[in-house]
Order: C-alpha cells, then structure tokens, then sequence
C-alpha cells in the first residue's frame, strides 16, 4: 500500500511541476513555398506569439534560454535566444514566451526564461515583421 501511495505521489508532483513549464507544444501547418517560388531572405528577426501570417516558413527546432543568474529580466536572453536561432539556420521564433519561472531549489527561486519554435521564414512577399503579425526587439 505504501509503495502505491508513493508512486501516486510521484506522477502527481511530476504533474504538477509540469504544469510550471512557460513552453506549450504548438501543432504547425508549415506553409511551404508555391510552385516556381523563390527563397527570398528575410532580413528582420522576428518574434511570433503563434506564427507567421501569409508568408512560407519550416520549422527548425524548439530554442529555449535560460538564465544562470536568479531575477533580472528575460528580454536580456534575447540576444542569446536569437544567436542559437540564427546558428540553426533559422531567423524568427514562432509560439514565442519569455517569462520568470520559479525553480526547485531556494537559489535558484526566481530566474527568467524565454522559449519558442525556431523557423525559417523562406519568402515574406515583401511585408515586414509587423505586417505579418510579430513584432521585433
């Protein structure tokens, strides 16, 4: 019976702190490029709570930053946040969150994150970042 209860104990805590991620998995519908289309680079790094309207993109892979330091502010990971996007040949984040989470252990209580899916944004059609629904730093 003890072994029940604290194996219950166990998935309900691994539950819960799951519960605490800033990161919510998104299903994409990737829109690929048109027949006789051309990748045009798109020169503005871009943030994207959900993801970019009316331009082709793929996804390059989930980023996320964490800082080392306890509080401060998540919009200082964003250099690093875009440097790791851009060595992955990516440059915007879709499904973009910064927040400050709260850890396990007491020194490391309060301490920013920021998350997101890196893409490639393969033909914008000329619109800038704000034209396709993100927004730049």
């Amino acid at each position: 019976m003890k072994s029940l209860l604290s194996i219950v104990l166990v998935v309900a805590t691994a539950f819960a702190l799951s519960a605490c991620s800033n990161y919510s998995k998104r299903n994409y519908t990737e829109v690929p490029l048109s027949d006789g289309e051309e990748i045009v680079p798109f020169n503005e790094f871009c943030y994207f709570e959900t993801e970019p309207q009316g331009a082709a993109f793929k996804i390059v892979k989930k980023k996320t930053v964490v800082a080392g330091n306890v509080y401060g502010s998540p919009d200082a990971l964003l250099p690093k946040l875009e440097e790791k996007v851009k060595t992955q040949g990516g440059n915007s984040i879709a499904n973009f969150n910064a927040s400050q989470r709260f850890g396990f252990w007491p020194w490391r209580a309060i301490r920013p994150i920021v998350s997101g899916d890196a893409i490639q944004i393969m033909n914008a059609h000329g619109k800038s970042c704000a034209e396709l629904g993100g927004h730049t730093r």
